[in-house]
């Protein structure tokens, strides 16, 4: 059978035609258009004057929160003396997550510049939105003198970016015209254009992003092998050998890893690997008509979502968990809420039942030996129980029976002075994003209370339990104590990018972070 649609988007600039009243109904007539756009996996968004921002971002997300926000332009500044300009900081508060550049009308009638327009995109990618970069020919000729002509503004932002971008073509001179470029010539420069855009990379680059700093920050690539705390020295395994790093302050966050041959994490060998674990992984499951996921926990449930919203009328796909419920440990409600919403994707679920063996059959499949004393035979099994903590080079006595890092209330190493911890690998909170995050925060604003000379502050790991899992795009739940996080509240989590972790110290120190070896 075929499989689901590509993405998709479609959406409209609403420039200066409507008034706030006029904007509004607009909205409320396209709100209903959103649950259909997503079954059929299209992406929708409207981009309305910036005085109608608040109110549209206020209403769409009531009515139909799956619509994206956008706004008409930005200014590359987040804040400053700009009179009449728009910061994107703003716009991100609002609820926009795209921003459109570089139209015809603003590169006319204001002289907008290639060079302005990748700043613009590089600050709106800066504040967690998606760039919308309009770009076109002016003059009527062949395809190949349209790519010509189109070719330095695509260039100008992947220049300044390796984030998602969002090119809109038109060509410039139909515009307003009795008679629009044919849909031949249309898709052909299209065709083309998507060429110059090339293959994006998955990861970043870590030492292009401490460029910045100079001589203040020194990225090393390579695995911590043993830590001596008392003598404030790391050992690193590098491709050249191994070498001697000091330290003032030491900060641990080298994660934890799946069992298994799973992407789940990131691998230990490099973001070669990684990649290349996930590229692995998309193709066995394109090629895969049954697929079954052993665990149901967060991984399991929101592995499951996903692959039920992309494949679930075509392929069998089934979850099977040891417990009786999904994600054990979270109210009643919020796993009959995960199950309801597995079930609409196609998703089979299997309660009370282990996965006892995997066994790799002769034609590449995997027969499954289960508790119940039966056996499943599926093309493609993807295990996700078990994560081990990435903590072999830190001396035992610093860690609990599982290998976790023992940290006090403020996230600092339990015995020892001037290291920190946070993470998969700290033992005061469950491995999961949620908490990552807030540890990250946390860590980053004691050590800048710590290099100021001041007291850290405690960070609160005993507060109500949170968890926050998406089911497909559209769909979440979670809790928070004994509460349901609302599926809306899950779905504009997922949207929202990570905070940026402060770094104003005063004094100057030998600051080393051990971090899992993800980056490149």
């Amino acid at each position: 059978m075929a499989g689901q649609a590509p993405k998709r988007t479609v959406g409209v600039s609403l420039k200066m035609y409507f008034n706030l009243e006029t904007t509004a109904q607009y909205i409320r007539d396209c709100a209903p258009l959103a649950p259909h756009a997503l079954s059929h996996n299209v992406d929708i968004f409207i981009i309305p004057d910036f005085l109608s921002l608040t109110a549209a971002s206020t209403m769409l997300r009531l009515e139909a929160p799956t619509i994206r926000l956008g706004a008409q332009d930005c200014f590359w500044e987040d804040n400053g003396a700009y009179t009449g300009e728009v910061s994107p900081a703003v716009l991100k508060h609002i609820g926009c997550s795209l921003v459109e550049l570089g139209h015809a009308e603003r590169r006319r009638l204001f002289g907008e510049t290639d060079a302005q327009v990748g700043k613009k995109a590089k600050a709106a990618i800066r504040n967690g939105m998606t760039p919308l970069v309009c770009i076109g020919e002016k003059t009527k000729g062949t395809i190949e003198e349209a790519v010509e002509e189109c070719r330095p503004q695509i260039e100008s932002i992947l220049e300044v970016t390796d984030e998602e971008i969002i090119f809109a073509y038109e060509p410039v001179w139909a515009i307003g015209q009795p008679k629009p470029a044919s849909a031949e010539y249309v898709v052909s420069v299209a065709k083309e254009l998507r060429k110059l855009c090339g293959t994006r990379p998955v990861f970043a680059s870590i030492p292009d992003g401490l460029a910045g700093y100079k001589e203040k920050a020194e990225f090393v690539l390579g695995a911590a092998s043993a830590l001596d705390p008392t003598s404030k020295m790391v050992t690193i395994s590098t491709a050249s050998g191994e070498r001697e790093q000091a330290y003032d302050i030491l900060v641990l966050a080298t994660g934890s890893r799946a069992i298994g041959d799973v992407p789940w994490k990131a691998s230990l060998a490099g973001y070669e690997a990684t990649r290349d674990g996930l590229h692995k992984v998309q193709k066995q499951v394109k090629a895969a008509k049954s697929i079954v996921i052993g665990g149901a926990g967060p991984t399991g449930v929101e592995a499951a979502g996903e692959l039920g919203f992309e494949y679930g009328k075509n392929k069998e796909i089934t979850l099977i968990t040891g417990g009786s419920q999904l994600l054990v440990g979270v109210p009643p409600h919020v796993a009959t809420f995960s199950e309801t919403e597995l079930k609409k994707l196609h998703v089979s679920l299997l309660y009370s039942t282990k996965i006892t063996s995997a066994s790799t059959l002769s034609t590449g499949q995997t027969e499954l030996a289960l508790s119940n004393g039966s056996t499943m035979t599926v093309d493609l099994y993807l295990p996700t129980i078990g994560l081990l903590p990435n903590t072999e080079y830190v001396p035992k006595k610093l860690l609990n029976e599982k290998g976790d890092v023992m940290v006090d209330q403020f996230l600092r190493v339990k015995s020892v002075s001037d290291v920190w911890a946070a993470g998969d690998i700290v033992d005061c909170q469950p491995g999961q994003f949620v908490y990552t995050e807030k540890q990250a925060a946390a860590v980053a604003k004691n050590l800048d209370l710590v290099l100021r000379g001041k007291q850290p502050v405690a960070y609160k790991s005993d507060g109500d339990p949170m968890l926050a899992v998406a089911l497909g795009r559209s769909r979440g739940t979670g809790r928070f104590g004994n509460m349901k996080l609302p599926s809306l509240i899950v779905w504009l989590v997922s949207k929202s990018p990570p905070h940026s972790l402060p770094g104003n110290g005063v004094r100057r120190e030998r600051m080393l972070i051990l971090v899992q070896r993800a980056g490149r």
